[in-house]
């Protein structure tokens, strides 16, 4: 069950329904810029909806889903699970929305852009991925600029590290 979906006003990630204090979204759409800017992607492309979703695997903080031939029926959009919003700091949350973001790029990359396909491809692994892991160490610099904790970043950079070596097929 998801809670409620993202409001967004052109290329502006501006909220869930029931915002979180620790979700920044002037943040979140920065970042949104950032990746678009790293992977190339079209300047109309709009971001995916945020959703705040209980049925999070109890092993993720959040993902990103979307439809594919083989599961046609997920939708389009990055879930984060409630208890993310509990433990996490606003700069882990947004480093995670930002990875997830990439995630987002990286498949409408391989899909030619075109974002209103009934289904993607995706036949490429994102974790490992040299490319992949620099723009989300570069998302954890970003935040660095903002926030200015250098404990934060560590964290963030070992994040890139550990997504690799625990799930190298995602």
């Amino acid at each position: 069950m998801l809670l409620s979906t993202q409001l967004w006003a052109n290329d502006a990630i501006t909220g869930i329904e029931v915002t979180p204090p620790e979700i920044d979204f002037d943040v979140i759409t920065r970042l949104w810029g950032f990746v678009k800017k790293t992977t190339d992607a079209p300047p109309n492309l709009p971001p995916p909806p945020l959703v705040l979703d209980w049925h999070v695997p109890p092993f993720a903080r959040m993902g990103f889903q979307y439809p594919t031939p083989q599961f046609p029926d997920n939708l389009m959009q990055i879930s984060i699970a409630p208890r993310t919003i509990d433990v996490y700091s606003k700069e882990m949350v947004a480093w995670g929305v930002g990875h997830e973001l990439v995630h987002y790029a990286f498949i409408m990359r391989e899909n030619q852009w075109h974002f209103r396909r009934a289904t993607f491809a995706d036949s490429l692994k994102h974790h490992c991925n040299l490319e992949f892991k620099a723009i989300t160490r570069a998302i954890a610099d970003e935040i660095w600029n903002i926030y200015h904790s250098d404990t934060q970043r560590a964290a963030m950079y070992d994040e890139v590290e550990k997504s690799c070596f625990n799930e190298p097929n995602q």
